[in-house]
């Protein structure tokens, strides 16, 4: 089974789903977190270059972390995605060259611009991946499901839930690889990360997705077809 994880910036992967990606390689499972953009906006370098190459490097170490298979990015600029039919051709492409069976990436509603611009490019990439005359590098394919992860403080209510009990610390850890962008969302607690202390804020929040399923930790998502499933697929 193959998981396309397409994702905003780094670090996003494994805040929001972690420890599904995880649990998902140590299954043996192909995991792929591609990244719209290296993240450059945010930290405290004036120079966007030498944030970017600190980020990639962190992300590639939580990547490696989690156990995934390849972690790219795709070269979009960070706090300037925007919807064209040229970056919807640029998302169709990514998704036929992973050929995944199961994709994840940002739900509708949320606060950051690029988190929005994301889900309504890969959501709409999804429907035209499968579409022969779509004329892109790499034959069409056809994922099973595009499932959505988001924040406590939008709209998004989860449906389907993944137990991650035991996977708590190597995702805490994953997270912790981004260094400097910990430090960068402790400062700006409330605007960027909706917690004070990021690694305890999601774990916390795993936690009470936990209780709701009568499991130690969990994380949620929305699917875009409703299906049961005890891993994503």
């Amino acid at each position: 089974m193959e998981l396309l994880a397409i994702v905003a910036h780094p670090d996003d992967a494994d805040i929001f789903c972690g420890g599904t990606l995880a649990k998902h390689a140590d299954r043996g499972d192909t995991v792929t977190i591609a990244h719209m953009t290296r993240g450059e906006y945010g930290g405290f370098d004036t120079d966007e270059a030498t944030v970017a190459e600190t980020r990639e490097k962190e992300t590639r170490r939580s990547g490696n972390e989690l156990g995934a298979t390849d972690v790219t990015f795709l070269g979009f600029e960070d706090g300037r995605i925007e919807y064209s039919l040229e970056d919807r051709l640029e998302i169709v492409e990514t998704i036929r060259a992973h050929d995944p069976d199961v994709i994840l990436t940002h739900f509708r509603d949320d606060m950051h611009p690029d988190h929005r611009a994301t889900s309504r490019l890969v959501t709409d990439a999804y429907y035209m991946a499968s579409l022969p005359l779509v004329d892109t590098e790499h034959d069409p394919c056809d994922p099973d499901n595009v499932y959505f992860f988001g924040k406590p403080t939008s709209s998004f209510e989860p449906t389907t839930f993944v137990d991650i009990s035991g996977y708590e610390d190597r995702k805490a850890a994953a997270i912790d690889h981004h260094e400097s962008q910990v430090e960068f969302l402790q400062e700006h607690g409330g605007i960027d990360a909706e917690f004070d202390n990021l690694i305890d804020g999601v774990a916390a929040e795993d936690a009470t997705l936990g209780k709701r399923t009568g499991v130690a930790s969990a994380e949620g998502f929305v699917p875009l077809h409703d299906q049961a499933c005890d891993y994503l697929e």
